[in-house]
């Protein structure tokens, strides 16, 4: 009888510590947020949804600007990356739908009929597929964590004065460029007032969604402009292989990238 007790007191010790141990090995939200960006850092299909909507405004006059993208890249951050995005912008209410592509080291661009290529470096590529930017801890404010059936969601705001010693708005603000809206933006100083996000990252740790909200203000050529950006992702069945088709590149004529400078 006392053997059995003491076999039942050793067993129910074992269970309680596996049972501690169980509950302390559940990741933060830091560690939830550091694996997602991991995962998507290395995976070689992207298959994303983006849209964003963007005012700018100053003492008279406001402008409205919003963009839809779908993208599908394969062989992400390799010689053989292949990419496919069709974007439609709408800027003050005039709508422009383009279709883009890149392959072997050219740029395609299908615009309202008109079939251009150029040569683009593999890297200048990778920037329009990285459409997320990594946040470092230092600048993170506020992070916190939701699970529901194996979903997390994340939430963050950001540290603003740190934000404008780092690079990471100026990469937000490269999206614009990527997508040819850097003339909207012109040569311009910024600060920011806020920066905030949520993110959901599904039970095997891929990111399935980021929202970022940023406001600031621009100096356009003297004139101080106020800005505020919504940028919605969704990425769809993330860590899966992802196949682009690449039209014939026979059809577009070849230009010389400077000039659409």
């Amino acid at each position: 009888m006392k053997k059995m007790k003491r076999m039942l007191s050793v067993l129910f010790a074992l269970a309680l510590m596996l049972g501690l141990t169980a509950c302390s090995s559940a990741p933060t939200a830091q560690e939830v947020y550091d694996q997602a960006i991991a995962n998507l850092n290395a995976a070689t299909g992207l298959d994303a949804n983006l849209d964003m909507t963007m005012t700018m405004s100053d003492e008279t006059d406001s402008m409205d600007i919003s963009m839809g993208a779908a993208m599908k890249a394969q062989d992400v951050n390799t010689e053989t990356m292949k990419m496919d995005m069709l974007m439609n912008v709408d800027v003050m209410g005039m709508s422009v739908e383009m279709q883009t592509y890149y392959a072997d080291g050219y740029y395609m661009m299908d615009l309202m009929g008109q079939k251009i290529k150029y040569a683009m470096p593999l890297d200048d590529a990778m920037e329009q597929v990285s459409l997320t930017q990594e946040l470092s801890d230092e600048m993170m404010e506020n992070l916190t964590m939701e699970e529901s059936d194996g979903v997390r969601t994340l939430s963050y705001s950001v540290d603003v004065a740190k934000l404008g010693e780092a690079s990471t708005a100026e990469e937000y603000m490269s999206i614009l460029e990527s997508m040819g809206l850097a003339d909207m933006m012109g040569d311009t100083n910024m600060t920011y007032d806020s920066m905030s996000g949520t993110m959901t990252v599904n039970e095997d740790g891929y990111m399935t969604s980021n929202n970022v909200s940023m406001a600031g203000t621009v100096d356009v050529e003297g004139t101080p402009v106020n800005f505020e950006l919504q940028m919605g992702l969704t990425y769809n069945n993330p860590g899966q292989a992802v196949t682009v088709e690449i039209p014939d590149a026979s059809e577009y004529i070849e230009i010389d990238a400077s000039m659409l400078e």
